[in-house]
């Protein structure tokens, strides 16, 4: 039986490059004459505990819009500061309801070939995106295409561009969070998947040396020096700690189709430059079995003994 990734590396009939060139336009970046900032903020700062300073600023990643549950956050901060002030970064990155129940679920005809509109209920249309959209919480949107076919995967496409793009505006208003809240000044970032994207763009927005240190882990954002060297070097002060695994099958499937990833993404590899000290890049492959299990008291023990060196 052919796996997953290669039947995305198979011949491709119209469509499926179809869908291909959707991924590739979802996952390249967008340029900055496409920002538009907003008049009101897409973030909010929820206070997960109390606790001495610096504070923890914790960000999820797609899918994570109305997920409040942080207890995975907490078994990775505990084990490094237990002691300290944690906040849930909630950003716009969208969840599984907004799939289901967003007024243009399935038609008849994209549900069975044979069966008209009427014969398709809107409750059985949710259900049905409602599926599709737990699939695409544990998967790459490529694996998504491939196992579900373009008609579904064009809904959840979108829906992921969509988060993919609000990483530049939870970016600019994080940076602007903190750089106005005295209190936040040398706090310390930890982006897990997308949400690592959340902390990259808001490294790009902040003044100099505002944060102290940075944690990626499962990072979907680029690992290449063209976009980190500017961020160290604005930032000298900064400590950029990233988690990489080789067991990431959902950042695999991404890379693995030519064209999705213009560089291979930080959850995948070392970050460049490599020669500087401000960079950490931790192989915790051992202590992660996939893209979904990075956050992890495996995890954070590995990290609390490599900051104690």
């Amino acid at each position: 039986m052919k796996s997953l990734f290669d039947t995305l590396n198979a011949h491709e009939d119209a469509e499926s490059n179809r869908v291909r060139e959707q991924l590739k336009g979802f996952l390249t970046p967008q340029g900055n004459e496409d920002f538009i900032a907003r008049d009101t903020t897409s973030i909010k700062l929820v206070t997960v505990r109390e606790g001495c300073s610096p504070c923890i600023l914790i960000i999820n990643g797609y899918l994570s819009k109305e997920a409040e549950v942080v207890s995975d956050w907490l078994s990775v901060v505990d084990a490094l500061y237990p002691e300290n002030k944690v906040v849930h970064v909630r950003w716009n990155a969208g969840d599984i309801i907004d799939i289901a129940r967003n007024g243009d679920a399935f038609t008849g005809d994209t549900v069975n070939q044979g069966m008209t509109t009427t014969q398709v209920s809107n409750d059985n249309a949710a259900d049905k995106w409602l599926a599709a959209a737990k699939v695409a919480r544990d998967m790459s949107p490529a694996g998504i295409a491939a196992l579900i076919g373009g008609l579904v995967a064009d809904k959840l496409v979108g829906h992921w561009h969509q988060s993919f793009n609000e990483t530049r505006h939870a970016g600019r208003d994080l940076a602007n969070a903190v750089q106005a809240d005295k209190q936040l000044h040398g706090a310390i970032l930890m982006g897990y998947s997308l949400g690592a994207k959340v902390a990259c763009q808001a490294l790009k927005n902040l003044d100099v040396n505002t944060v102290s240190t940075c944690y990626l882990l499962a990072g979907a954002v680029s690992a290449d020096t063209e976009q980190w060297a500017p961020i160290l070097a604005k930032h000298t002060d900064l400590k950029l700690i990233n988690c990489y695994s080789d067991n990431d099958d959902v950042l695999k499937g991404a890379n693995g189709v030519e064209g999705i990833f213009i560089h291979t993404p930080a959850g995948l590899t070392e970050i460049e430059p490599r020669n500087t000290n401000q960079v950490v890049n931790l192989d915790v492959s051992a202590f992660s079995s996939g893209h979904m299990h990075f956050k992890n008291e495996r995890v954070g023990k590995v990290l609390a003994v490599r900051n104690r060196h």
